[in-house]
């Protein structure tokens, strides 16, 4: 299922937001706003279990980052979703249109975590999400040549991966924008990486056999995977909606391959991929 910002039963809440606001957010921004005021409410009123919480969560990073490439600027977001939370203060936990809220996101929730599947377009690149369990991928990124880079069930929790049909594969790297170094990317349908100087490096912690199977009784595919570590798959969560990385693989036999990763949601994906 394509996941679109407009997932079935959403929300509404156009009473959260200062009517003075929408004569200057576009509709991007105001779905993104709504979603931060209700999780503002939801943190002071607790309407939300766990589940419903986390969806909620993924639906506003979707929403953020559908602003993010559309144009807005991350100054402008975190001001609108300041004016937002704001607002939502003033909202009464029992207030009629607050219960009503609360019971969508519920809603939505149900239908979200009965989904398997779902898929999250970028500008050029898209997430597919599989919880069906095949193979231990949730997430993942098709970058070309029979390569992938995404998301892995890891133990307790999910890893960033990559994976190439390279069965001489010694090692890969990772090169994240530095903001330190460099400005936050602009939105674009070319991928385009920032430069290595710009960059921190990641190196993959460990080097397994690929795990792609065909179906579940399958064997795995020849190949080798590259599993990254906690702190690099938190830093990839953390990167811009806009940006793209380069992961850089080497092999025993001298060659080098680069892989472009765009990020896009990422972060909706890994939510709904966690979803079990």
């Amino acid at each position: 299922m394509r996941m679109t910002l407009f997932h079935r039963a959403f929300f509404c809440l156009a009473v959260l937001i200062p009517v003075a606001s929408h004569a200057q957010v576009n509709g991007l921004e105001r779905s993104y706003a709504e979603r931060m005021a209700m999780r503002s409410i939801d943190e002071r009123c607790q309407l939300l279990e766990s589940g419903p919480r986390r969806a909620l969560a993924g639906f506003t990073a979707q929403a953020r980052g559908a602003a993010l490439r559309s144009g807005s600027s991350t100054q402008r977001l975190d001001m609108i979703a300041g004016q937002a939370k704001k607002a939502a203060v003033s909202k009464p936990c029992r207030d009629p249109a607050v219960q009503s809220e609360a019971q969508r996101v519920i809603a939505a929730h149900k239908g979200w975590r009965a989904q398997l599947t779902g898929t999250y377009p970028g500008l050029a690149r898209s997430w597919q999400v599989d919880r069906g369990g095949k193979d231990i991928w949730r997430a993942l990124q098709d970058t070309g040549s029979a390569t992938r880079a995404g998301l892995i069930s890891n133990g307790n929790g999910l890893s960033f991966a990559v994976e190439t049909p390279d069965v001489a594969a010694s090692g890969a790297r990772l090169f994240l924008r530095d903001l330190s170094k460099l400005g936050p990317p602009q939105p674009g349908r070319a991928l385009a990486p920032p430069l290595r100087n710009g960059t921190s490096i990641h190196v993959a912690a460990s080097r397994q056999p690929a795990a792609t199977r065909a179906r579940v009784e399958s064997k795995p595919r020849a190949g080798t995977l590259f599993v990254f570590s906690d702190a690099t798959t938190r830093a990839v969560l953390n990167a811009d909606p806009r940006d793209t990385f380069e992961i850089e693989i080497t092999s025993r036999s001298g060659t080098v391959t680069r892989l472009l990763v765009e990020v896009g949601d990422l972060v909706a994906a890994f939510t709904f991929a966690a979803e079990f």
